[in-house]
């Protein structure tokens, strides 16, 4: 048994639960033994009082002879243990032929439980002289007493053995108890292991490993389930950001190549103030362009860090497609493009209005972009407050299939969009105000083109408080 069990709080638990249940089990048991002690007790000294009751009646009419008959016949005739005795104190009992005796005269009856030595005169030796006897004792107001007695040898073993059995099952749940608290804390201390390995390897670099979850699903893998989740989130964070390194060093080298190249150039000669003014301007737009970038990739990381869930508000979601929708319109008109606004539903939901606004903005400008002269784009809004949907559809060249995971990430562009304006940023973003919103980014194929829906689940109005 591993030494560090003793020293662990399931341990300590388990033996005062252990304790907690015997003490418990100890007062139910004990409750039942004296119960039936008393009840042993009644149902005697019931038996006890109907046999003084008939030799109470028999004193009290006056009839001593049959008082003493009746008490010599039962001695004579009982061999279950019953004694009957008719006492005197300070005067001789006779036969009650020369005395009259007073009707009903009051008596006192007590039950009590005595050695058989105490209640008969038996020899020295006798094994009898110990047995247990339950006494009835009347006493009456001119000094007689009557005691009857009835042994009670099986019912005290009767009662003993009820005893030791109380104590035996006490005994055994108490070790039962600790025994499978033990096994439980060596259970969860297994788990517990399995989590600090797990711990370990990570921190070693070993940033791919998870902790291991069971068939059982109980709550160990409920909260295996959600660290898994959150490791792969900070794995994906990590991978991420080294792309993203090598991204912005990628995608930031040439702007800024140019940028130095051309101003190395404009001071090589002079030149007119025009072309300084030309040159001048272009290495603004130049460094505008990285720094919408810049910004891009701070929103990015704002959001993935919950840091804009302060401005949250009652958003109407079709009054903000709508507004979009006259918006980009005009914009699709000014493209040759045929603008298409469906509105089905005006659900509530609970988020940041200007991030919604951007993430709706960047599907509408991406299918603006990629569509040829005279097509389509859509915006459409189905739904309730408690999931709707957000769909941008255009029939440009669509995305394929093995590349909608990997266009979600920073800084992705596919080949045939590197000459064209942007950082692929775009989609990055929509994906970040999705998670944020606890929505789903899906693609998938418009044949031709891309639809691309933003999917709300779970956070509406009736969510908002949490």
């Amino acid at each position: 048994m591993n030494i560090r069990l003793f020293s662990t709080t399931a341990f300590r638990l388990t033996i005062i639960y252990a304790a907690l249940f015997s003490l418990f089990s100890a007062v139910t048991l004990g409750f039942i033994y004296w119960s039936l002690r008393d009840e042993i007790e009644s149902q005697i000294d019931a038996r006890l009082r109907l046999e003084t009751d008939f030799l109470v009646n028999l004193y009290n009419t006056g009839a001593l002879t049959e008082l003493i008959d009746a008490i010599q016949q039962r001695n004579q005739a009982d061999t279950y243990g019953r004694f009957y005795y008719l006492e005197s104190e300070g005067s001789e009992i006779t036969d009650g032929s020369e005395q009259e005796w007073p009707l009903h005269i009051k008596s006192v009856r007590t039950h009590s439980t005595m050695p058989m030595g105490e209640v008969v005169d038996l020899p020295a030796d006798s094994p009898r002289t110990l047995l247990p006897v339950r006494v009835a004792q009347t006493q009456f107001s001119d000094g007689l007493k009557l005691t009857i007695g009835h042994e009670i040898s099986d019912e005290k073993a009767l009662l003993d053995y009820t005893f030791a059995l109380v104590v035996g099952a006490t005994i055994i749940t108490l070790i039962f108890a600790v025994l499978g608290g033990i096994w439980m804390s060596l259970s969860v201390l297994k788990r517990i292991a399995s989590v600090n390995k797990t711990a370990g390897e990570i921190m070693n670099g070993a940033f791919s490993r998870r902790i291991p979850v069971t068939e059982r699903r109980d709550e160990f893998d409920a909260i295996a389930v959600k660290i898994n989740q959150m490791l792969t989130r900070i794995e994906d964070l990590m991978v991420s950001m080294q792309q993203v390194t090598n991204n912005v060093a990628h995608d930031l080298r040439s702007p800024l190549t140019r940028l130095r190249n051309r101003l190395e150039v404009t001071l090589l000669e002079d030149r007119s103030d025009d072309e300084y003014r030309n040159t001048i301007e272009s290495s603004i737009s130049e460094a505008d362009g990285m720094i919408h970038t810049f910004n891009a990739m701070l929103s990015i990381a704002r959001l993935e860090a919950g840091l804009d869930k302060t401005e949250w508000e009652y958003v109407h979601m079709g009054d903000l497609a709508s507004e979009l929708a006259e918006l980009y319109s005009a914009v699709s008109e000014e493209a040759d493009l045929h603008f298409e606004e469906r509105i089905m539903s005006n659900p509530i939901f609970y988020g940041n209005r200007h991030l919604l606004a951007q993430a709706i903005t960047n599907l509408l400008d991406n299918a603006i972009k990629y569509t040829r002269v005279n097509g389509l784009v859509g915006l459409y809004v189905n739904g309730d407050d408690n999931e709707f949907t957000i769909t941008i559809r255009d029939n440009g060249p669509g995305i394929p299939r093995h590349e909608r995971d990997r266009v979600l990430q920073r800084f992705v562009r596919l080949e045939n969009e590197r000459k064209s304006p942007g950082n692929g940023l775009g989609l990055s973003l929509v994906q970040a105000v999705a998670r944020m919103h606890g929505a789903e980014l899906r693609l998938t194929d418009n044949h031709p083109g891309l639809i691309a829906t933003l999917g709300f689940r779970g956070r509406a109005i009736n969510q908002a408080a949490a």
